[in-house]
């Protein structure tokens, strides 16, 4: 049995060089404490990867895994569970790799590469910090400075049947979906997570278009708008959105 996390038993020094952090069954490696209790905050407390599935060893693609405190909430959840792990920047995949290390997770395999419709070399947008959450394919989310990383279409990985796809991939999550749909590969897919970019480029819409991709593909599912900031309604402003996936029985 797992301890639960909350905010009374997170031991998380406000100084990263204090690194690793103590959760209650996890070391954790950082960049900075904000973003590390942001992230603790949206995925442990706040649950917003939560799923459920019957089997003890569910395969799950973890899509924009940062430093992988999705990976371990996923490794909370469910002990057994198989994982393959994507991100794309080459500093915080070193945090990556350490925390899956430092806590000896097994059946974890990680992926250096970004995540797109086509394979091959492309510009990630990282910004001025190390790990920054809106690295991105598109200038738009993070201008900045830019480095080549390796693009890789997701479903040269699906060989079987996945329980549950995660995909936070600032912005190219349409590109992923699309390409998932035309190999055939998202009918092998349960149950799908994504964070949905709204309006990284304005004048851009393509959430019902996003939708009829899922829709399609035999998907029912669930939508929430993170809480807005300042006056509403705001023309072309940007959202998160969060989409939970099912498939349809």
């Amino acid at each position: 049995m797992h301890a639960e996390v909350n905010d009374s038993n997170i031991t998380l020094p406000d100084d990263p060089l204090w690194n690793p952090a103590k959760l209650p069954n996890f070391r954790v490696s950082y960049f900075r404490a904000p973003q590390l209790k942001m992230l603790i905050s949206e995925i442990f407390l706040n649950g917003a990867y939560l799923f459920h599935t019957d089997k003890k060893q569910p395969l799950i693609l973890d899509c924009g895994s940062n430093i992988g405190i999705s990976i371990l909430f996923f490794k909370m959840l469910y002990p057994g569970a198989r994982i393959i792990g994507f991100e794309p920047d080459p500093d915080t995949f070193e945090i990556l790799r350490t925390n899956v290390r430092q806590n000896s997770l097994h059946d974890v395999e990680l992926q250096q590469c970004a995540l797109y419709d086509r394979e091959g070399a492309i510009d990630l947008h990282r910004g001025l910090f190390k790990g920054a959450l809106r690295m991105s394919l598109l200038e738009e989310r993070l201008p900045g400075r830019k480095i080549s990383v390796s693009s890789r279409r997701l479903s040269s990985f699906i060989t079987e049947d996945i329980d549950l796809l995660k995909l936070d991939i600032e912005g190219a999550e349409q590109f992923v979906l699309q390409e998932l749909a035309d190999s055939a590969k998202l009918s092998r897919i349960d149950q799908i997570h994504i964070e949905y970019h709204h309006h990284i480029i304005g004048k851009t819409d393509t959430l019902s278009s996003t939708l009829k991709l899922l829709e399609d593909g035999g998907f029912g599912y669930q939508i929430s708008a993170h809480p807005r900031h300042g006056s509403w309604p705001k023309r072309e402003e940007f959202q998160d959105i969060s989409i939970y996936c099912y498939r349809k029985r």
